[in-house]
C-alpha cells in the first residue's frame, strides 16, 4: 500500500506562480487519491487563497486553503503540519516549479529504500523570472559571489548533511524533534534541519528530487530577504553554537563604509589603509564577478550585477546588524506534533462535540 503524501506550501501574494505549480502538482504520476495539496496563506492582499479555490475545486487530489494569519513561512509550515494527513511530508514554497512528473513517486521510492529521515533536494534558481532584472539576479545568485553558503550539488546522490537542502520528511520526525520555530521568518528550515543533524536522523540527496525557484523580480526585494535572512543566520549561529562558520559574520566588514568615509580624515594612513581593504577587496571581486557575468551572457548582465551583488552583501550586513543591536526574541518552548492515534482521537472527540 502506497504511503499517503502531504505537500505543504506556505504563500503569500503567490497569485502569478501558484496556479502554475499546483497545475505540476496535480499532473503527478502518483495515484490522486494517495496525496494531498495544503496551500496555507499569510493573508494574501492579492487575491491568491480565492484563485484557488475557485480554479482547483473539485479535483481528485484534495488541495486545502488554510488561513496564517501569523503571516511568517514559518507558522505556515507548522499550520500545515498540524492539519497534514501524511505519513510522508513534502515542502514547497509557492514560487518555485516542479520540473520533474515523478517527485512525488521518486521522494516516496527514495524513502522506502534508503529508509532515511529526511530528504534533500537541490533548489537553482531557474524557474522563469517574472522582470529582466530577475533574470540577472538568478545568474548572479548562482555565481561564485552570489552567497549561497549551503549549497546541494545538483549531481549528488547519495547520504548528505541534512542543512543541505532538507525538505522532504517523515511524519514522525515533527512527533521526535518538534515544528518548526516560529521566531523565524527567514531559515526556518535551516534551524529544522539542524536540529535534524543533532537529532542524529540521517538524509539522502538525488537529482531526480531538483525543484526550481523563481528570482527576486527586483533588487529592493532581493535586498530585503536578504536582510531577513542575515538576522535570521546570526540568530542560527547563537541558538546552533559550533553548527556554523564564523565566516558568515564577513558581511558585516561592508559596513565600514561609512567609517571609511573619514578614516582618511581622521586616522593615520596606515589605519585608515587597514580599514579600506575589505572595501577594496569586495570591489575588485564584484567588477570580477560582473565581468564574468557581461562575458557569459551580455553587456546588460555586467552593468546590473554591481548593484546585484551589493544587495545581496549589505542586505546580509544590515540584518546581521539589526539581530546584534535587537536580537529577535525566542517564541517560546518548540511544540511537537500530536502522534497520529492521539490526533485522531482528539478529531473524534469534536466531530462528536459538534454534532452534539
Amino acid at each position: 500500500m502506497l504511503p499517503f503524501v502531504s505537500v505543504i506550501i506556505p504563500v503569500r501574494n503567490e497569485r502569478a506562480m501558484l496556479p502554475r505549480l499546483l497545475d505540476q502538482l496535480l499532473a503527478q504520476n502518483y495515484p490522486p487519491d494517495c496525496y494531498e495539496i495544503l496551500v496555507v496563506d499569510g493573508r494574501s492582499t492579492d487575491g491568491t487563497p480565492d484563485l484557488v479555490r475557485r480554479r482547483f475545486s473539485g479535483r481528485a487530489t484534495s488541495i486545502r486553503v488554510l488561513d496564517n494569519p501569523k503571516l511568517h513561512s514559518s507558522a505556515g509550515r507548522n499550520i500545515g503540519l498540524r492539519a497534514a494527513h501524511g505519513d510522508i511530508i513534502l515542502f514547497l514554497n509557492g514560487h518555485c516549479a516542479v520540473p520533474s512528473r515523478n517527485l512525488i513517486e521518486d521522494s516516496v521510492a527514495l524513502l522506502q529504500r534508503t529508509r532515511v529521515g529526511c530528504l534533500c533536494r537541490p533548489h537553482p534558481l531557474l524557474a522563469p523570472a517574472a522582470t529582466d532584472t530577475g533574470e540577472v539576479i538568478a545568474q548572479a545568485r548562482a555565481s561564485w559571489l552570489g552567497h549561497d553558503p549551503l549549497p546541494c550539488d545538483p549531481s549528488h546522490s547519495g547520504l548528505i548533511d541534512p542543512v543541505r537542502g532538507g525538505a522532504t520528511y517523515r511524519r514522525e520526525l515533527f512527533e521526535r524533534i518538534g515544528l518548526f520555530d516560529e521566531s523565524f521568518d527567514a531559515c526556518e528550515d535551516l534551524d529544522l534541519n539542524t536540529r535534524v543533524r543533532q537529532a542524529g536522523i540521517t538524509a539522502f540527496a538525488d537529482p531526480r528530487l531538483t525543484v526550481h525557484d523563481q528570482p527576486r523580480a527586483h533588487v529592493g526585494l532581493l535586498f530585503r530577504d536578504m536582510q531577513r535572512q542575515g538576522r535570521a543566520r546570526l540568530r542560527l549561529m547563537t541558538r546552533h553554537r559550533g553548527c556554523f562558520s564564523p565566516a558568515w559574520l564577513a558581511p558585516l566588514a561592508l559596513l565600514l563604509l561609512p567609517v571609511v568615509a573619514f578614516a582618511w580624515w581622521l586616522l593615520p594612513a596606515l589605519a585608515a589603509a587597514i580599514l579600506t581593504v575589505p572595501l577594496a577587496a569586495f570591489a575588485f571581486a564584484v567588477a570580477l564577478a560582473s565581468l564574468q557575468l557581461g562575458a557569459r551572457f551580455g553587456a546588460g548582465y555586467a552593468w546590473r550585477a554591481p548593484g546585484i551583488f551589493a544587495a545581496i552583501w549589505l542586505g546580509l550586513g544590515c540584518g546581521l546588524l539589526l539581530e546584534l543591536l535587537h536580537p529577535t526574541p525566542r517564541s517560546g518552548p518548540l511544540e511537537f506534533l500530536a502522534p497520529r492515534e492521539a490526533r485522531e482521537d482528539l478529531e473524534m472527540a469534536a466531530s462528536i462535540r459538534r454534532a452534539a
